[in-house]
């Protein structure tokens, strides 16, 4: 056969592979490793980062982000929730409030029922508070009762209280224009013993009372079903919630974690989690992924983006493929 014949039919014959092969790649530019990988005949680069990385190029590391942004004001609820709340990532937890930012609460290694620590509420006199909140974004509070409100505590009694901030309320006598008041959900004699952790559940179902008068619940002193209050006040609307010690205690503290508000349970806890390790495994031809589909075999052994050796297109043998192009001679004979 002549050898320029030859080498017209061993280039179709590369072109053909590289057809077959493209399609892989694209798909493997989009798929769940989060990798990407660039144009070029068998001369592709590799970018992007392993199992969801947002570091370009590397192999073997993580990127953490952080477990639930509290979002903008009309995003949906779930995207609100904020699985973990770190001291160095509080996901949306703390004090929004100017005359409320020295009644802060602690992160602390000491835990409730778990090992990751916890959140601390502490005051040393009766007259402080200690408090921390997250926002609700304005869920109906007719329609936050149908979900379990709850959190777990350890202290010696129990101490917590459960906070709901609302506007929209009802009242013949408003305080304020939007119809602002606080429900405060308080422990009682009945409450689950918390010396060695405890957990303070279906407070939905128990007894509140509201910092202002509203409809259902005119006083302070009056303890009132939670249900009954979102009865008589339909437009009622949780801008915040959030756990805390009122005043009236002194040299007070207590360990709170895993609040639950609508379908989301946070868990406090000192420190983010280390990051995970990742690995590609070992990459020969266009990255292929240990023992993935695009390992040697059907285009033969070969090293990183290098040459072709034998294989199905074993005749190729003495050629090499280089980078980003295909001249006469680089085929071989």
């Amino acid at each position: 056969m002549p050898k320029n014949a030859f080498r017209i039919g061993s280039a179709a014959a590369v072109v053909s592979v590289a057809a077959l092969v493209a399609p892989a790649l694209a798909a493997a530019s989009n798929g769940p490793l989060g990798s990407s990988i660039s144009s070029g005949l068998f001369g592709s680069t590799v970018s992007g980062g392993p199992l969801g990385s947002s570091v370009s190029g590397s192999l073997g590391s993580s990127d953490s982000g952080s477990l639930g942004s509290s979002g903008s004001s009309d995003a949906p609820e779930e995207s609100r929730c904020a699985e973990l709340s770190t001291e160095a990532t509080p996901n949306g937890w703390g004090i929004p409030f100017d005359d409320e930012k020295e009644q802060v609460a602690f992160y602390t290694d000491d835990a409730v029922l778990d090992d990751d620590g916890s959140l601390k509420l502490e005051v040393e006199d009766s007259t402080d508070r200690s408090v921390s909140y997250h926002e609700a974004g304005g869920i109906k509070l007719s329609d936050a009762i149908a979900k379990e409100i709850g959190f777990s505590e350890r202290a010696e009694h129990p101490t917590a209280s459960f906070q709901l901030r609302l506007t929209g309320t009802s009242s013949e006598h408003p305080k304020f224009e939007n119809g602002f008041t606080t429900l405060v959900w308080v422990p009682d004699a009945d409450t689950t013993d918390t010396s060695k952790g405890g957990v303070h559940s279906n407070l939905q179902d128990g007894k509140w009372w509201s910092t202002s008068p509203i409809a259902g619940a005119p006083n302070r002193s009056d303890l009132v079903p939670l249900a009954d209050i979102a009865a008589l006040n339909p437009d009622a609307v949780v801008d915040y919630y959030g756990v805390s010690i009122g005043t009236g205690s002194e040299a007070t503290s207590t360990l709170v974690d895993n609040v639950k508000f609508n379908g989301c349970t946070t868990n406090f806890a000192k420190n983010d989690p280390e990051p995970a390790s990742g690995s590609l495994g070992s990459l020969d031809v266009f990255g292929s992924l240990g023992s993935g589909s695009l390992g040697s075999g059907s285009l033969g052994s070969a090293d990183a983006f290098g040459s072709l050796g034998a294989g199905s297109l074993g005749s190729l043998d003495t050629g090499s493929l280089g980078t980003n192009s295909v001249d006469s001679g680089s085929l071989g004979s």
